[in-house]
């Protein structure tokens, strides 16, 4: 009856890890909503190294922002790797990653800090890079959830340079504007990065 029970036993821990390994699902599709990066999608693989534990992923999202006469156009891109604590390839991780941040913007009839004033259409743009360093959690296996907080180092201008046809005299001007102050956890030293998550593991 003993042997019986340690076989059955034997039995049950090689199920239960081939499951844990089944139930990796590397490659994860899915949503985050939250800042920088608004709302967009996110794709994560979980690659066998470290017993499954080192995961690269990338993330992208487009976004307008509106204003009054102005129209901010944004778009991030971030990619890096998420380490996991367990072998599962879930749980909770840190994160390493590089980020890019593009602000486009379109002004009608515009007032710059300057008080330069703008007739017609003024454009201007800014990129922005960042070190991330987050930590974060994945729960569930098929269909999951995941959250993430943390923060991108890097230098963020206030303002957005811009070019166009100056008021009265019809002359092309180049004076800047302030970015909206409506895009989250921004600062000059970088932002706060934290976002909510869910997708399909497959």
């Amino acid at each position: 009856m003993k042997k019986i029970s340690i076989f059955l036993l034997f039995i049950f821990c090689t199920y239960t890890y081939a499951q844990d390994k089944k139930d990796i699902n590397p490659l994860r599709i899915g949503l985050k909503i939250g800042t920088p990066n608004i709302i967009g999608g996110n794709l994560e693989y979980v690659t066998p190294l470290l017993n499954n534990r080192i995961a690269i992923f990338a993330d992208y999202s487009g976004f307008t922002l509106k204003e009054d006469a102005s129209k901010v156009n944004l778009k991030y891109f971030e990619a890096g790797t998420n380490i996991y604590f367990k072998e599962t390839g879930k749980g909770l991780y840190a994160s390493l990653s590089y980020g890019t941040l593009n602000l486009d913007g379109n002004y009608s009839d515009a007032e710059t800090k300057n008080g330069t004033l703008y007739e017609g259409e003024a454009e201007g743009s800014i990129e922005v890079s960042t070190l991330n360093a987050k930590i974060g959690a994945k729960l569930g296996n098929k269909f999951y959830f995941r959250i993430e907080a943390g923060y991108g180092f890097g230098d963020i201008p206030q303002q957005i340079e811009i070019t166009g046809t100056e008021k009265n005299t019809g002359t092309t001007k180049t004076d800047y504007v302030e970015i909206p102050d409506d895009i989250p956890g921004i600062d000059e030293n970088g932002y706060l990065v934290f976002n909510i998550g869910f997708g399909i593991a497959l």
